[in-house]
């Protein structure tokens, strides 16, 4: 007789820390997967909607800053990207809900009906 585990509410049965930590550290990819690969896990949803905001705006923010021929900014954008990027994944796979500030706001209001 073979036993089963529940299934669990989050995306492909991971663990809720294991899913959010994979929602930042794959991007804009790996937020999209885990919003739309099942699950109920509240926070997993907003790691998953977070990623897909931060990284949105982080290729909306280069596409800007190259069409404005501003790219003496390129390298600040580029270290704050990858600070959030390590911040973020690292918390996500303790397990903790972060964050971004101005970021937050804006994710709660794209993703509203995603995150009730």
């Amino acid at each position: 007789m073979s036993v089963t585990q529940p299934p669990k509410d989050t995306p492909f049965g991971l663990e809720p820390n294991v899913a959010a930590g994979l929602a930042y550290l794959f991007c804009l990819l790996g937020g999209i997967v885990m919003l739309v690969g099942g699950g109920t896990n509240k926070f997993v949803k907003w790691a998953a909607a977070q990623s897909i905001t931060i990284w949105a705006l982080y290729f909306i923010l280069s596409f800007v800053l190259t069409f404005v021929h501003l790219y003496l900014l390129w390298p600040i954008l580029w270290v704050l990207a990858l600070v959030i990027w390590v911040w973020t994944t690292v918390t996500g796979f303790q397990g903790k809900e972060v964050r971004v500030p101005g970021v937050a706001s804006l994710t709660e209001s794209i993703f509203k009906s995603v995150l009730a």
